[in-house]
């Protein structure tokens, strides 16, 4: 072999190398038993741990952790609603880097709250991801950040966006419920594993008896005056084009600002999503 082809194959195994390094950025992460995905990020250099909460709209950390970061004013704010029509107005700030998975993301809009979970920093939501794909692995744990539009993957559906001032995203997408009623959904996986919310207003449409569901009521984290009525009972199906769940649980909730609300669980044990793309993909 000449000493050029000998160079020809190293170079093109080095290039190689250096495109799965470039590629295959990816983190760990802790499924919890609820099914809520914890995982590591750095903002403005300070590493922390965060829900990853792809119904959360907006970054979200919590005063214990903001406490440490540069910027510790703002005149600016963001004014949202819980999807139990709960209004949020909360502080708006802007992060001059955030490192999620070995990528860097610059001004990234955030927000902050006085709230204390044991081992929990805050939440990262979808804001930053409007130019990179992942992949969420739960067996492997692992989330992947990639790029969909050099791959082909035979089941895939389409997602809705939904934006505020490019301060926040979201994403939703059609489901049908009993094989018979198509609604759009929020994708929560701040909602851990097989949550699914309808809307109260969907009881008489399913013709169900309102009186014979499991009626509870529940005060809001944010404020405590604010409390939502849900109720609990099972219909017949739930599906897309791709997954069919028998008989689930599911509770309707008063005042929900949505047709629905659901964790992204029950698509698949690896799932992709593409916000450029607009698309969510069943790997596995």
């Amino acid at each position: 072999m000449s000493q050029i082809n000998c160079m020809k194959i190293i170079l093109s195994l080095l290039s190689l190398i250096v495109f799965t390094q470039i590629s295959a950025q990816n983190t760990s992460i802790q499924v919890l038993p609820s099914g809520h995905i914890i995982a590591k990020a750095k903002i403005d250099g300070k590493e922390g741990n965060f829900i990853f909460d792809t119904g959360g709209g907006i970054n979200l950390f919590f005063n214990h952790f903001a406490k440490d970061l540069k910027q510790k004013s703002t005149y600016n704010f963001f004014t949202g609603y819980r999807a139990t029509g709960e209004r949020i107005d909360i502080p708006l700030f802007e992060n001059e880097e955030v490192e999620f998975a070995g990528k860097k993301f610059t001004k990234v809009p955030y927000s902050t709250f006085d709230m204390k979970i044991d081992g929990i920093d805050g939440l990262i939501s979808l804001q930053m991801f409007h130019d990179t794909d992942f992949i969420i692995y739960y067996s492997k744990k692992e989330i992947v950040l990639t790029d969909f539009s050099k791959e082909y993957i035979t089941k895939s559906f389409d997602i809705q966006l939904t934006t505020n001032a490019d301060k926040s995203t979201d994403i939703i997408t059609y489901i049908s419920l009993d094989d018979k009623y198509s609604v759009q959904v929020l994708l929560d996986s701040g909602a851990g594993n097989d949550s699914f919310w309808l809307s109260d207003k969907l009881i008489s449409t399913l013709k169900m008896d309102k009186s014979k569901l499991e009626l509870s009521e529940k005060k809001s984290e944010f404020d405590e005056k604010f409390v939502t009525k849900f109720y609990k009972g099972s219909i017949n199906s739930i599906s897309n084009q791709f997954v069919t769940l028998k008989n689930p649980k599911v509770i309707f909730v008063e005042g929900l600002i949505y047709e629905g609300k659901t964790s992204i669980n029950w698509f698949g044990n690896k799932i992709g999503i593409s916000l450029k793309n607009k698309k969510m993909y069943i790997i596995d």
